[in-house]
């Protein structure tokens, strides 16, 4: 038995996002199951709400793909098997998402971080998967075989409205994609700090502007911990401990 097809998606996750090299891992090492769990960040589209910077919300399912960064949302009243999903394009106009019990923010350049720390000053981490495709005799090129329409905004409270009749698939897994099996799968993991809605990279300069009144326990703590400030949990802990010290 490969024992690669037994690891759980999380330990996955993690083992793709650390930074030493390890033995890389191919699309074909994975079930399907375990592909959709690295690609999506739920296994099908999940009650979510959309806050928009006009003040306007959007009650609607949601899902998020990692690999092609975009927010996906099912279609209320889809009129094909192809109109089951579309794609929300005007991310400019969103302050926050949640989705199930997860919230995320916009992220320039960088798609929707999750905030994995809430507090004043909050944690966010983003990740993009990145497949490369090891074109080697017949192997084919990854892409989606789903046509997903590309909107600007919701109409109601309730998503988006298109006449027609369709219910047939709503979940995110009528998106396939067709990756050769030897594309190699890495995860870009980043972490930003965000503060009364301004999001910058996790760095010393940051945390000191930050947190001021606690810049000199940051730089000392920094200097004799050397905590990594890619380690989502040690970045957690520095700024627990930076907002215990900004008084």
């Amino acid at each position: 038995m490969n024992m690669k097809l037994a690891i759980a998606p999380i330990l996955l996750l993690a083992a793709l996002a650390s930074k030493p090299a390890s033995a890389q891992i191919t699309m074909g090492d994975l079930t399907k199951e375990q592909r959709d769990s690295i690609i999506f960040a739920f296994p099908s589209c999940t009650p979510g709400t959309v806050y928009m910077n006009d003040g306007s919300i959007a009650k609607v399912d949601l899902n998020y793909n990692y690999y092609e960064p975009q927010v996906l949302f099912r279609n209320e009243d889809p009129t094909s098997p192809e109109d089951t999903l579309r794609r929300l394009d005007n991310m400019e106009n969103v302050i926050l998402i949640e989705i199930g019990d997860r919230s995320f923010v916009p992220v320039l350049g960088s798609g929707l971080g999750e905030i994995i720390l809430n507090n004043q000053v909050s944690v966010v981490m983003t990740k993009k998967v990145n497949i490369e495709e090891k074109k080697t005799g017949a192997y084919g090129t990854g892409g989606s075989t789903s046509s997903i329409r590309s909107v600007s905004s919701f109409t109601g409270t309730s998503g988006v409205t298109s006449g027609g009749s369709y219910t047939g698939q709503t979940s995110f897994t009528n998106v396939n994609y067709d990756f050769a099996s030897n594309a190699e799968l890495t995860i870009d993991q980043r972490l930003f700090l965000m503060k009364d809605g301004k999001v910058v990279p996790v760095s010393k300069k940051n945390l000191a502007k930050m947190f001021p009144k606690a810049a000199s326990f940051i730089k000392q703590y920094i200097d004799e911990q050397k905590p990594d400030l890619e380690n989502p949990e040690e970045v957690i802990n520095l700024v627990n401990l930076a907002n215990a010290n900004n008084k």
